[in-house]
């Protein structure tokens, strides 16, 4: 049984060649937590079966340094009484920041609206790829610090979203949907 978190993007501008010379000519630096927020109320007795909901996004920050890109990656894991399905039991937030420094030296297409297309999606999805071990980590030691067994937060599955893809399948997704918890970005 699979239980990857599955984060579905839509591939239908992107040219793999150039994404992949768009991507070398952003380097990560560095993941660093900027903000939390865990919540759990202390009366509650922890259930045997728990539920959970798991959302991420990403904002890009400006900065002043033009060779420098961030980008916040915002997470938050919701549990819920597995048999009262909307019966909150704990939250666990957390924001990371992906730091990119711009490699000069690799050369990139001409076209500029596809590498505005390909810096788009590049900084979108890969800071959430990259820092999703430390989600993984920050979730799975913070439920255990609240009292909890510790959450083990599935690995990140990145899937195409293609329209030729919506139609097929829809009644093997429905029947997996418990095992995989999907993603918005």
């Amino acid at each position: 049984m699979k239980n990857n978190a599955v984060l579905e993007i839509g591939l239908d501008k992107l040219e793999f060649e150039a994404a992949a010379r768009v991507a070398q000519r952003f380097v990560l630096k560095e993941i660093f937590l900027v903000d939390a927020k865990v919540s759990r109320d202390p009366r509650r007795v922890p259930p045997e079966v728990l539920s959970l909901e798991h959302k991420c996004s990403t904002d890009n920050l400006s900065t002043s340094d033009e060779g420098k890109r961030l980008t916040l990656c915002n997470f938050q894991v919701t549990a819920f009484n597995g048999k009262e399905p909307r019966e909150l039991i704990m939250q666990i937030e957390a924001s990371f920041c992906a730091s990119y420094v711009i490699n000069p030296d690799i050369i990139i297409p001409d076209d500029v609206d596809a590498i505005i297309t390909h810096v788009e999606y590049l900084m979108t999805i890969n800071p959430i790829s990259e820092a999703w071990p430390y989600w993984r980590e920050f979730a799975q030691n913070m439920s255990a610090r609240m009292g909890f067994p510790a959450l083990t937060v599935p690995m990140l599955e990145i899937v195409p979203n293609t329209p030729e893809e919506k139609g097929k399948g829809d009644t093997a997704k429905k029947a997996s949907a418990r095992h995989k918890k999907r993603l918005s970005v």
